[in-house]
């Protein structure tokens, strides 16, 4: 911890939060902006490096609006000056938000030498104001919608965003005029893209921005979480910050934030309109991931004193009973990752429910304390949400199919052979059958067992793997005795293709496709060519 910071605690432990928490230096910046709030720019004593862009009166907002969203800010440049986005983060505050922008405030561009900054300054700049949030006799205390926060950067700024992908506590991303493409910027590269877990917006200026290409590249291979890229050829890699109120950038900015981290639902045609947005003269849009949000919603389902949050998509104009599948996504996976299968599910007449198991997942919305993750539990969570379904009156309940991807493959072939009369057929997606085995021969006793393990970072309790002594997954597997569909590349490096093979000769009426090159995870062509198979699948073609 920096030396300012521990005196800042010492400070605030003491009481003395009157005196820290007082602006050292204000400023206005375009009257204040055009939002319901006029704006100003605050160097607070206890975050001299940084600039927080907020509501002046912000009991006023706070009444008018409740808790405020908050925005992080990296720098083009990753430098340490926001002078240059101002007139944007500003308006953005004028409209009932509240930004932290990494850099000490200054008057103009060259009142100094201007430096790089860490990737780091952006999360550090997040707990500085989540303590202020969080003092009693600061102007912040308790202002801040903390469930409710999103990141931002420009450029090099943008990498600083994406170097924190997978930070739990981000809403939403906004990557301006940047993008990773093949390259590595401020400790980030194409290998952070998998790690996002909430929907982000690219916004680039046409093939003469040096980030054009990376940002299309970047587009292209996002394939789990909802993804926009806007597109306007006039502003080049400047943009329109320096224009008043942030220009057109300054606008897509609250609109993708406003429909965010407001649920202001009316903005998302803005994105999802597939050419022009409406009022946005030379831009175009595309977009991909997407649940629309007019075929779907939001569904909790109980099971006991466990709250399952999923999303449901039933075709439009569709009525009486309809099929239905249900996605399980894999280890630490959300129901963002099962999307790719609304579309051609219901093109087939199937309505889809994804979920995020209950501590399943370090960004699960039903549970994120991943020490409780247990094959058992997903199991009950999988049962109760096959029993929810059978019993509603817009469910055929002789067509439930269960579809599971990898961790999510193992729990429903487990799930399919306890409600085989339920259960009509079953999709396995590089199905992770080898979890039981591969555990039990690491801790080959069960005090060899830790109280903690850690598996790609994602923490793991004692019990999740004391639970699969004495599981044997291909003996329960065998009393499913209806068709079954399995999926899974040669180049799979975290399940072995003779697990599959077993499984197809463990069943009585299974299937095997093999997609040559594909690894744990499909890209965008070969999870095409698994969707054509389950399609043919399902509809007795193959």
């Amino acid at each position: 911890m920096r030396k300012r910071d521990i005196l800042t605690l010492a400070f605030l432990s003491i009481g003395l939060v009157t005196t820290v928490a007082q602006p050292v230096k204000t400023k206005t910046i375009d009257e204040g902006g055009t939002g319901m709030f006029k704006a100003i720019a605050v160097k607070e004593a206890t975050m001299a490096d940084f600039v927080v862009y907020r509501p002046k009166d912000l009991l006023h907002a706070h009444a008018r609006c409740g808790a405020l969203p908050l925005l992080l800010f990296g720098n083009g440049g990753c430098s340490n000056t926001s002078v240059g986005y101002e007139r944007m983060l500003s308006e953005v505050a004028s409209h009932g938000y509240i930004v932290v922008a990494i850099g000490e405030m200054r008057d103009s561009l060259n009142e100094r030498p201007i430096g790089q900054t860490e990737s780091s300054e952006l999360m550090h700049g997040l707990e500085l104001m989540l303590q202020l949030n969080d003092t009693k006799g600061t102007d912040y205390y308790h202002i801040i919608d903390t469930t409710q926060i999103a990141a931002a950067g420009h450029s090099c700024g943008g990498a600083q965003v994406l170097f924190h992908a997978a930070d739990p506590r981000l809403k939403t991303y906004l990557i301006l005029n940047a993008g990773m493409g093949d390259m590595e910027m401020a400790g980030a590269s194409r290998a952070s893209l998998p790690r996002l877990h909430a929907p982000i917006l690219y916004v680039v200026g046409g093939p003469s921005d040096v980030a054009y290409t990376n940002a299309q590249k970047d587009f292209d291979r996002i394939s789990h979480v909802p993804v926009c890229l806007a597109d306007h050829p006039a502003s080049g890699h400047g943009g329109t910050y320096g224009e008043k109120y942030g220009g057109d950038y300054g606008r897509m900015v609250i609109d993708w934030l406003d429909w965010q981290l407001k649920d202001k639902k009316e903005n998302a045609t803005q994105f999802l309109c597939g050419d022009t947005p409406k009022g946005y003269d030379g831009w175009t849009v595309k977009a991909k991931n997407f649940i629309d949000f007019n075929n779907t919603r939001s569904l909790w389902i109980e099971n006991g004193d466990r709250q399952i949050y999923g999303v449901l998509n039933r075709p439009i104009g569709t009525e009486g009973r309809m099929p239905i599948a249900i996605v399980s996504h894999g280890f630490n996976g959300t129901h963002h990752f099962a999307q790719d299968y609304f579309g051609p599910l219901a093109e087939l007449g199937f309505m889809t429910y994804a979920f995020d198991f209950p501590c399943g997942s370090v960004n699960s919305r039903s549970d994120s304390n991943t020490m409780n993750m247990s094959i058992l539990d997903e199991q009950s969570d999988l049962r109760a949400i096959v029993n929810y379904f059978r019993n509603q009156p817009y469910v055929d309940p002789n067509r439930i199919v269960l579809i599971g991807e990898s961790q999510g493959g193992l729990v429903s072939a487990l799930t399919a052979a306890q409600k085989n009369k339920e259960v009509s057929q079953l999709v396995l997606i590089y199905p992770a059958l080898c979890i039981p085995d591969n555990w039990n021969k690491r801790y080959p006793q069960i005090e060899d067992i830790p109280d903690t393990t850690r598996l790609w970072n994602v923490p793991m309790g004692r019990r999740f793997f004391e639970e699969l002594r004495g599981l044997d997954a291909f003996r329960t597997m065998k009393k499913f005795q209806k068709p079954v569909l399995i999926v899974q590349g040669d180049a799979d490096h975290v399940v072995l293709m003779e697990d599959s093979r077993r499984a197809v000769k463990t069943y009585k009426d299974a299937r095997l496709h093999v997609i040559p090159g594909a690894g744990h995870g499909f890209k965008p062509k070969e999870r095409a060519e698994a969707m054509e198979l389950i399609k043919s699948f399902l509809t007795g073609n193959q």
